[in-house]
């Protein structure tokens, strides 16, 4: 039975991860000192509603007398208790604002797709619009692999997970081997031979591999064989087993895609993944967006609701962060009865980790304008970083052999 289980001082030392980190300061002395320790156990699920979401009918819903084409199609939910506002249709979530943080002056000013989102998911703007800019900055699961090590040192569990492709979710510089874990098919998790015959042809995959020429790409190979090899031999694979759920936990997540991701989400967070990606997409309502709404919302909503009851009653919210965001928000109503995109503010909402909650963070004007502590996605990243206990002086070298801070910027924590 081949043994994968690893203290951190040993995993640090296992090929390129340790020499990275050791080279610029994440070394076994870092992860040694006092505090590390504290933060070897956070998380952050990332729920990506792409295309663009509304602030009116989502987490932003205006609190005073606006004109008719300033306010939420199917009217609002306010707690007075905590100043929240949303949409009519987030029912479910409405039962839950005390255990959230809406950010109510969160902004980049791009109100393109692609931009908008490479943004949000690297704290970068590019004004390169070609193809390639999307690959210039790390995201930031990868970033958090680069740190931590792309598995668990015990279990195999990948640290950084995606559930659907955003733009701008993976390594650019950090290199391939920091892209996120793609489990869509789980089957391939489990090994459908005995596992004396699976490490023998290990051995020898990596007796062929030591005849070849080595290089960034050999590099990337070598870690991604490392992580499947970890996955499958390790216990890795039961998190991935939704049947392992009673049905009374999954009836609370409801049963639509959304809800199972969620789910798989609050599992990954327990067996020890740091960062997991999943998306809701279709919010580019430019158009009758009351109907939209009314259908989009409810699956999502009953997921977020169900996750936030199951989390806090597991006493995991001060390990697990719920991000729920886009690229950008929407105008006032236009002539089709939707709304186009507003740059200006982008939706948001954060739930647990170490911070007080209940709260509207920041405000903006009647346009949804910041007038009041704005934030960008450079803040966002210092905010993980501060969940994660993430130095932000923190560097690594670059595919070309630079120095490069992994925050390259002033930034505040925004909880």
């Amino acid at each position: 039975m081949l043994d994968i289980n690893f203290n951190r001082r040993d995993f640090l030392r296992v090929g390129s991860i340790g020499a990275g980190m050791s080279t610029l300061g994440m070394s076994d002395y870092a992860f040694s000192q006092e505090g590390f320790d504290a933060y070897k156990d956070k998380t952050v699920v990332w729920l990506w509603l792409g295309g663009g979401p509304s602030q009116f009918e989502t987490f932003h819903a205006p609190l005073d007398n606006v004109p008719s084409e300033w306010q939420p199609a199917n009217g609002k939910i306010y707690d007075s208790k905590t100043n929240i506002s949303l949409g009519a249709d987030w029912k479910e979530l409405s039962k839950h604002t005390s255990k959230l943080n809406v950010i109510n002056s969160f902004s980049h000013k791009d109100s393109s797709h692609r931009q908008g989102t490479h943004f949000m998911m690297t704290g970068h703007y590019n004004t390169d619009r070609t193809t390639t800019s999307m690959t210039e900055h790390p995201s930031f699961g990868s970033i958090v692999s680069a740190v931590y090590g792309t598995n668990h040192p015990e279990n195999g569990m990948p640290t950084y997970v995606k559930q659907g492709k955003i733009e701008g979710d993976e390594g650019s510089w950090l290199g391939g081997a920091y892209k996120p874990f793609d489990p869509s098919n789980k089957d391939n998790l489990t090994p459908r031979i005995e596992i004396d015959r699976f490490t023998n042809r290990k051995g020898l995959l990596n007796a062929l591999d030591a005849t070849r020429i080595s290089g960034n790409g050999a590099k990337s190979s070598e870690f991604y064989k490392g992580q499947a090899y970890d996955v499958i031999l390790g216990s890795a694979k039961d998190a991935f087993n939704l049947d392992k759920e009673d049905e009374k936990t999954k009836a609370l997540y409801g049963s639509d895609t959304i809800g199972t991701q969620l789910l798989l989400a609050r599992r990954l967070a327990e067996y020890g993944t740091r960062f997991v990606t999943l998306t809701y997409g279709g919010w580019d309502m430019h158009s009758t967006i009351s109907k939209a709404m009314k259908t989009k919302v409810p699956p999502v909503d009953k997921a977020i609701a169900g996750f936030l009851q199951d989390v806090w009653d597991r006493g995991l919210n001060e390990k697990i962060i719920l991000v729920v965001t886009g690229e950008f928000g929407r105008t006032k109503i236009n002539a089709n009865s939707g709304r186009d995109h507003w740059p200006s503010i982008t939706p948001m909402l954060m739930a647990g980790g170490e911070y007080q909650s209940g709260r509207t963070i920041g405000e903006a004007d009647r346009s949804y304008s910041p007038i009041a502590n704005p934030v960008g996605p450079l803040d966002l990243q210092a905010t993980l970083f501060d969940h994660f206990g993430i130095d932000k002086q923190t560097m690594r070298t670059d595919n070309g052999g630079r120095p490069r801070y992994l925050l390259e910027g002033e930034a505040k924590s925004i909880l």
